[in-house]
């Protein structure tokens, strides 16, 4: 047997593993009454597909997937989130003698500089109307 042939068969193993490790799943929710999940017919269709042997996959169509927005931060975070944004926009503006004459002014300058900064530390969230507003920050400048 070559190299190639064994890591086909311990790849067919682990296909059988994931397509047991589905069906079982599969098998528990078919006693919930969860108003969401798909059909009988769905999950045997998609079955057929995907691996001989395999009773039933949950497929979960398109328009029942939902992407919930980031639930509002508790007061720690609000105040981490504070902190972050205060220690960004005092860098932005720490080598500059030329600043606009009020703070909200300065803010909507070093926005885009606090942005850029949030993303490169992996912060999930950005300064923007809704985070200024939960912030306690002024909103940003309008067009």
């Amino acid at each position: 047997m070559s190299r190639r042939t064994g890591r086909n068969v311990m790849m067919s193993g682990w296909i059988k593993i994931g397509a047991e490790f589905i069906t079982a799943l599969a098998h528990q929710w078919k006693g919930s009454s969860h108003p969401n999940l798909p059909s009988e017919t769905t999950n045997s269709m998609a079955a057929e597909h995907l691996a001989p042997g395999v009773d039933s996959v949950a497929v979960w169509p398109e328009s029942q997937i939902s992407i919930k927005p980031e639930a509002s931060p508790n007061k720690q975070e609000i105040e981490r989130r504070r902190e972050i944004v205060r220690h960004f926009f005092n860098d932005f503006w720490m080598s500059t003698d030329d600043k606009p004459r009020t703070f909200a002014e300065r803010l909507n300058r070093a926005e885009d500089h606090i942005n850029e900064r949030l993303a490169a530390r992996g912060e999930t969230w950005q300064l923007d109307a809704t985070t200024r507003k939960q912030l306690g920050l002024p909103p940003p400048r309008t067009v």
